[in-house]
């Protein structure tokens, strides 16, 4: 009889060491933000979530202010959320972008300060290969081709005061928008803001 028992404990013992093995491969299907920044022409492992594993989205967290030289002044919120699954995608870490943009005498231009993190049409996506610049995607005025990518990255590297923002507008032609239309974000050029 004890060596039935023998035989129960060391095949349950072997069932366990499995069940635990399951659970580690599992859990190696999180990458990093890093790892995802290597990928190339979407050949990444087969992964269940991003995660910020050496906080790089940290230093972007804050208010940021800015002036262009048009009279427009920017407020952008950056929040890194964790986990976050957008467009019933795979959950990631990433930033969230909120903006208050104005014209010099005080007009609203745009203000989603208040607006909840799906609504704010401004989210981040990933690093680029040399892990300095973050890019996020911007979609407030669609009809307008108001969106694109945003890139932020900081001029000087040990400065993590001063932000550089580029808006690269996508390349979609628009017919129901008036010639004058302005993006809300200057357009190739690049915008430096000052964390506040």
């Amino acid at each position: 009889m004890s060596q039935l028992i023998k035989i129960i404990y060391m095949k349950s013992k072997i069932i366990y060491i499995v069940f635990l093995l399951g659970i580690i491969f599992c859990k190696s299907q999180i990458i990093s933000l890093d790892q995802l920044s290597q990928c190339e022409n979407g050949n990444c492992p087969n992964y269940t979530s991003v995660k910020d594993t050496n906080n790089r989205l940290d230093k972007f967290v804050g208010i940021w202010k800015g002036t262009y030289s048009n009279g427009r002044i920017y407020e952008f919120h950056f929040s890194k959320k964790n986990d976050f699954i957008l467009y019933n995608g795979k959950p990631r870490d990433m930033i969230i972008g909120r903006m208050l943009v104005k014209m010099n005498d005080g007009t609203e231009l745009e203000n989603t300060i208040n607006s909840i993190d799906s609504e704010t049409h401004f989210n981040g996506l990933e690093f680029y290969k040399d892990l300095v610049r973050y890019q996020m995607y911007y979609s407030g005025n669609a009809e307008c081709n108001d969106k694109g990518y945003v890139y932020l990255s900081f001029p000087d590297p040990n400065n993590l005061s001063q932000l550089k923002l580029v808006f690269v507008q996508d390349n979609d032609i628009i017919a129901s928008c008036p010639n004058t239309y302005q993006t809300v974000m200057p357009n190739a050029k690049a915008l430096i803001l000052t964390k506040q």
